[in-house]
């Protein structure tokens, strides 16, 4: 045997030898890895089911008793929370139930086309398109009045104060303002329509969104009142979207939610912070000037949930469900309202409870432990325990 053949036999039971080797090694690995895996069985195994158990399950049974609460005439009928309590307007009439579902009073309100607005304690019917206008409380009515002009829109404080954007026959509208006794403490002549007005967080002033259209493109420009001046504290630069809800945050800034974006001013009315979102805005809601939107793009086909925590800087966007159609801000958290399920999240993007449903809702309530689930001609009640 010649040494080239010699040589070249040995160099092949060398690497015969590496390969079996690494073989070895590897088998060695994976049964070492697999017995650590079974060691640590117990910690990680633990780790998915707290990932789970993090998101609280309701079960979803309908409350019965009281509940459902029947809904009769019109579907157009409106429900608000007034100081703990359910309060639905439908066909001239104020019904109030507990969160039990117990009848504590029924109020005839004879507006033509009625709309509802309600904050703490106190609510506020007006008549649309219509002069007369009252706020009530738990116990009864505090006034009743009819304003100088048709009445366009209005708004009412925590405390009882109310707004109300009026026609005007000599300018584009006038905002009134009356204090908690009915009381009227400001006025004010506007040349551009009000479409959204905010209280402050003392009742001492609040801020009004005006609407202007150049070429066919919206703009609402957010302007600062006092209600001892008839100076305006601030106007702010316009903002190129249809102003949908306005709100103060607990600090004294202003956000506005918009139908193509989100901002915040500062005190002294400077643009703080914006975000633009694309696609089809689906729903909206801010409170304390904490926002949650829902948008659908069409481009990408999701659906996504923006949360404003105080600043339009950089949302949290959370990809839900392509069915989710209704949101709830509140200070702490936010609620998602889907075909099948309703599921709160934080302001950072957590979700943390959720509930599945067997119907289908058009809207809720989030009220203390309960959800109020709002369809056609009735009013459920589910268990949310977070």
């Amino acid at each position: 045997m010649g040494k080239d053949k010699a040589d070249a036999i040995d160099r092949k039971k060398r690497k015969k030898t590496q390969r079996s080797f690494l073989r070895l090694m590897v088998l060695i690995l994976i049964a070492a890895f697999c017995v650590f895996l079974y060691m640590e069985r117990g910690n990680w195994i633990s780790g998915v089911e707290n990932k789970i158990d993090s998101i609280r399950q309701n079960d979803g049974v309908l409350a019965e008793g009281n509940f459902p609460l029947k809904v009769s005439g019109t579907e157009n009928y409106q429900t608000n929370i007034l100081n703990g309590h359910i309060v639905i307007l439908n066909d001239s009439y104020m019904y109030i139930y507990s969160d039990q579902g117990e009848t504590v009073d029924i109020r005839q309100i004879p507006y033509t086309k009625a709309v509802m607005k309600t904050n703490g304690d106190y609510s506020l019917c007006f008549e649309n398109s219509g002069t007369s206008f009252r706020v009530d409380k738990i116990d009864g009515m505090v006034y009743e009045k009819d304003s100088e002009d048709v009445i366009i829109t209005g708004a009412v404080s925590r405390n009882g104060y109310t707004a109300l954007i009026t026609e005007s026959s000599t300018y584009s509208c006038s905002i009134y303002i009356y204090d908690e006794n009915g009381k009227k403490v400001y006025t004010r002549n506007c040349v551009e329509r009000v479409n959204e007005v905010s209280f402050d967080n003392e009742d001492n002033g609040c801020v009004f969104v005006q609407m202007n259209a150049e070429e066919g493109e919206m703009s609402s420009v957010v302007r600062r009142i006092s209600f001892d001046s008839e100076e305006t504290l601030w106007d702010a630069p316009a903002l190129s979207t249809l102003c949908l809800q306005s709100s103060f945050t607990d600090d004294g800034r202003i956000c506005i939610i918009g139908d193509r974006l989100c901002a915040y001013y500062n005190k002294k009315g400077q643009l703080e912070s914006m975000y633009a979102y694309s696609g089809e805005l689906l729903s909206y809601d801010v409170t304390n000037g904490k926002a949650a939107v829902l948008v659908r793009s069409d481009e990408t086909r999701e659906t996504n949930l923006l949360l404003f925590n105080g600043s339009a800087e950089a949302p949290v966007t959370v990809s839900v469900n392509q069915s989710s159609s209704y949101v709830q801000a509140d200070s702490d958290s936010v609620y998602l309202l889907s075909s099948d399920n309703v599921v709160a999240y934080s302001y950072e993007g957590k979700a943390f409870a959720t509930v599945g449903l067997d119907y289908s809702y058009e809207k809720f309530i989030k009220q203390g432990r309960y959800l109020f689930l709002m369809s056609y001609e009735q009013i459920d009640r589910v268990d949310f325990d977070e």
